[in-house]
């Protein structure tokens, strides 16, 4: 009796894998925009105007204070507005990230899901939530006069994509790590507290004295925010924005993060 030869199933293309991780990541999208905002009052909006609302107190605080130290063109305002803007990509990230598998568990049922996926869909939403948020903010505040429009918008942006990286980063690290010690979980919250002084966001590092400012070169978001500086205020200056250095801990964090995830998935019990 003779028996067909067994016939592999046909290898699927990378460019067919990557369109169905496209559609998953676009569905894990909508379903955190219906999860988190759902559809009563103000429904997704609330995306925005979260945000908006924090950044748009934080930067009248920064105007009502009056300083002139800032340089010609950078002015309290818009300082404080697209400080706090990117923190809050940083903040949202971080802390969004501690719990992440157990609120999205019985997602993983699904083959095609897995835990990268879902840390890219929020990190993505993230984003555009927040970066939205900035453009009107600063859009709006440009047309009463109280800002000028972006001096490099390249830069503006590299400062925005090198946060969001280093943010995705991150996420995957404390996905990967809080989920098999919850001790280090509570730890993430204080740790996005503590990071809002240290960051870079409300300074310049030509502000700190030099003892002080050479360990807070140490902290890729110092570089970050001097590079986003840069981009958008003409009399800005990246000289202490190393981005070779932010690059490498990206790289590194976002590495460390995919090993530690791809090993979390056989350590995953669904229930």
């Amino acid at each position: 009796m003779s028996t067909a030869p067994f016939v592999a199933p046909p290898a699927r293309s990378f460019a067919a894998a990557l369109k169905i991780q496209i559609r998953v990541i676009g569905a894990l999208i909508m379903r955190e925009l219906h999860t988190r905002y759902g559809r009563e009052n103000v429904g997704y909006l609330w995306m925005f105007l979260e945000p908006m609302l924090l950044a748009s107190v934080i930067g009248l605080m920064h105007y009502e204070t009056g300083h002139t130290a800032y340089g010609v063109d950078l002015k309290p305002l818009p300082f404080g507005v697209l400080g706090y803007t990117v923190f809050i990509l940083f903040r949202g990230l971080v802390n969004r990230a501690e719990g992440m598998i157990e609120a999205n568990a019985p997602l993983l049922y699904h083959r095609s899901v897995t835990v990268l996926d879902l840390v890219i869909a929020r990190a993505l939403l993230e984003f555009a939530s927040v970066f939205a948020t900035f453009v009107i903010i600063m859009t709006l505040i440009i047309c009463i006069g109280m800002a000028e429009p972006p001096a490099r918008p390249l830069y503006l942006m590299l400062g925005w994509g090198l946060m969001w990286w280093y943010c995705l980063g991150h996420s995957l690290l404390i996905t990967a790590i809080t989920y098999e010690n919850r001790t280090i979980g509570r730890l993430v919250h204080p740790y996005s507290y503590f990071m809002t002084g240290l960051s870079g966001a409300f300074y310049q590092m030509k502000w700190l004295p030099e003892g002080v400012r050479q360990w807070a070169e140490w902290l890729p978001t110092t570089s970050i925010f001097e590079a986003a500086r840069y981009g958008y205020f003409e009399s800005a200056s990246d000289e202490y924005a190393y981005y070779g250095y932010v690059c490498a801990a990206c790289l590194i964090s976002t590495w460390v993060g995919l090993v530690l995830v791809r090993r979390l998935r056989d350590k995953i019990h669904l229930s």
